[in-house]
């Protein structure tokens, strides 16, 4: 059979109203005519051009796919929701809300873990928690600042400094719950009323400035407590309680500190029901010391303490100084080494005749007796001097002395001189001389006295 082309003039009238008019090769379509056919070149120009551009939503097809577009899937912005099985999702405003639609069921999130799926973490609808997986870590920057739990133990990592801040409150641990260090033997905890803080080994507080403990109870350390600095103690009264109190300080003081002191200050001895307590004070009153026995406890710190004397039983082997001294009322005020006699308008006066039997002594001071007697009222050297009756005493002499001879009372009121041969007796001789003296003028030796009375 013979094939011949036609030609149509007008158009083509399929039916009773579908005219084709043409037949164009147009890519894009551009014409968009309703009578006219497209080629097959042309049609299939078109699909593939769509199909590469993905131009307003993923494509489907039998390989992977791809959208780069702003938004993954956009909502209107009434809020509608699209449901993507069991998932929601809704955007309200500028927040998008994804949600189960199943009651109480979780969102579980999974990794490709090195070929195998692992859950990294879940949303827990039932108790309304995010869950980590066991030994899966909320990591900040590059992970070096972790937070993980294994069901059992939260652990806390970080690479430099761990910093808990509240804007306003307290950071509370429960009751019975401590805070250890290393291992539970160094360990902070409470209990609600008590804080205890304990260590197994040494404990140091180390502070550039003060350390204050506010306490109205009883501070109590169970072993031994060294303090390398001062210790000082501002309270009412301080109570030592220990077996055996050794003080390594030379001097104690008391009064410390006062300007000017009214109050008596010393010793007291408790003795319980034996009897009044045992005391050594200071009579502020009267400018002396009292040892005896009295009523008054520590407490009794204002004012005088009444103390009923009592007696010093010691024995003395040896004494610093060389004479046994004591108290005269003079006529007049009289120096150390002076030769005095009884007499005089009080109890002694300087001897002022050679020869004298009534030679009572030598004026001692107490840079120089070794015991000193008849001072009941704490008298003044001036007008009660220590008069010398036995013991070594530097002496006033007149003229040239031998060392070993015995002295004399010259006419030279209060000196001796050296006697001379015949002239001594069992009643004029003040002592013995124990150094010489080569000039003729004024001046002292040391002496034995040694006064028949």
């Amino acid at each position: 059979m013979a094939t011949r082309s036609f030609e149509v003039n007008n158009g083509l009238i399929i039916g009773a109203t579908t005219e084709i008019t043409s037949i164009v090769d147009e890519d894009n379509m551009a014409s968009d005519s309703a009578s006219a056919l497209s080629t097959q070149q042309a049609i299939k120009a078109y699909v593939d051009a769509q199909v590469a551009s993905a131009d307003t939503f993923l494509e489907l097809s039998d390989t992977a796919g791809s959208y780069t577009a702003s938004a993954l899937l956009a909502v209107n912005a009434a809020g509608n929701a699209v449901a993507m099985s069991e998932l929601i999702y809704t955007v309200s405003s500028n927040d998008i809300t994804v949600k189960n639609a199943t009651s109480d069921k979780d969102i579980i999130w999974s990794v490709n873990d090195g070929g195998s799926t692992a859950e990294l973490f879940r949303l827990d609808a039932s108790e309304s928690i995010l869950l980590m997986a066991s030994g899966k870590k909320i990591g900040f920057v590059d992970g070096n600042e972790a937070i993980s739990g294994d069901g059992t133990n939260l652990t806390v990592n970080s690479g430099a400094d761990i910093n808990l801040t509240c804007a306003s409150g307290d950071i509370n641990v429960p009751a019975n719950i401590g805070l250890t260090f290393g291992d539970d033997g160094e360990k902070i905890e409470g209990d609600g009323t008590d804080l205890t803080i304990a260590s197994s080994n040494d404990m140091t507080l180390t502070t550039p400035g003060a350390l204050s403990l506010n306490t109205t109870g009883i501070t109590t350390v169970a072993g031994a407590l060294t303090v390398t600095g001062d210790l000082i103690i501002n309270g009412t009264t301080t109570t030592n309680n220990s077996i055996n109190t050794t003080i390594d300080d030379n001097i104690i003081e008391l009064n410390s500190g006062i300007s000017a002191s009214t109050n008596d200050i010393g010793f007291i001895f408790e003795r319980g029901s034996t009897g009044d307590n045992a005391c050594f004070i200071w009579d502020e009153s009267t400018d002396k010391f009292t040892l005896g026995t009295t009523t008054a406890t520590a407490g009794d710190k204002s004012g005088g303490i009444t103390v009923t004397a009592g007696t010093l039983t010691a024995t003395c082997s040896a004494a610093q100084y060389s004479d046994v001294a004591e108290r005269y009322h003079a006529d007049e005020s009289m120096s150390t080494g002076t030769i005095v006699a009884l007499g005089g308008a009080n109890e002694i006066t300087k001897t002022a005749t050679e020869l004298s039997d009534e030679v009572f002594g030598v004026v001692s001071s107490r840079d120089t007796a070794a015991f000193m007697m008849n001072d009941p009222e704490h008298y003044s050297d001036l007008t009660h001097p220590f008069v010398a009756m036995t013991g070594r005493v530097p002496t006033n002499v007149i003229g040239t002395v031998t060392k070993g001879a015995r002295l004399v009372s010259s006419s030279t009121p209060g000196y001796a001189r050296m006697a001379q041969p015949g002239e001594a007796t069992a009643f004029n001789v003040v002592g013995r001389a124990l150094e010489a003296k080569t000039d003729s003028e004024a001046g002292q030796v040391l002496a034995v006295v040694s006064i028949k009375a």
